[in-house]
């Protein structure tokens, strides 16, 4: 009996972080590959005093290079198992400038962005154009990739990225 409950708990508790592993339909985790990342922040304008926002962090390698380029840099997640090892990679790293949140990216205030990069399924990123059309401040940069505004023109293109301004 004793064995059958850890069996069973094991389990669920497997389960439990299996699903939050991919967790979000509109984000499902691919890692972004960190050749072009640098280049396309520092076109975007990242720098010390900007603000830094990754919307569908996956495991931080993002949000950690904004945060080593200086710029206070936040990513959101919906799987608490990536925010707690991006937590544990910028703590490795020493970055006091990159934060995660678990949440959902549809239910956040953006106001305060400066930038903001996007690699959702085309399906979320429609979701967030009028989000992101109402609640960022004028002179915002976006960066999508692979996935990009239907309605937006971009003002940069650099392979698989694009920029917009607000």
């Amino acid at each position: 009996m004793e064995i059958t409950l850890i069996i069973a708990a094991g389990v669920l508790i497997g389960c439990f972080i299996a699903l939050s592993w991919f967790a979000g339909t509109d984000a499902p985790y691919v890692a972004t590959k960190v050749e072009n990342l640098r280049k396309i922040l520092r076109l975007a304008g990242i720098k010390k005093g900007k603000k830094f926002f990754e919307l569908g962090s996956g495991d931080g390698r993002v949000v950690i290079a904004a945060a080593k380029l200086k710029a206070y840099s936040v990513g959101i997640e919906q799987s608490f198992i990536r925010v707690l090892m991006s937590k544990y990679k910028a703590k490795q790293e020493g970055l006091k400038n990159a934060r995660f949140e678990h949440g959902n990216v549809f239910s956040k205030n953006l106001s305060s962005a400066d930038i903001v990069y996007i690699y959702l399924l085309p399906k979320g990123v429609k979701r967030l154009e009028e989000k992101l059309k109402k609640e960022l401040k004028k002179g915002s940069i976006v960066i999508t990739q692979t996935y990009h505004f239907p309605k937006w023109k971009s003002f940069k293109r650099v392979e698989e990225f694009r920029l917009y301004r607000r």
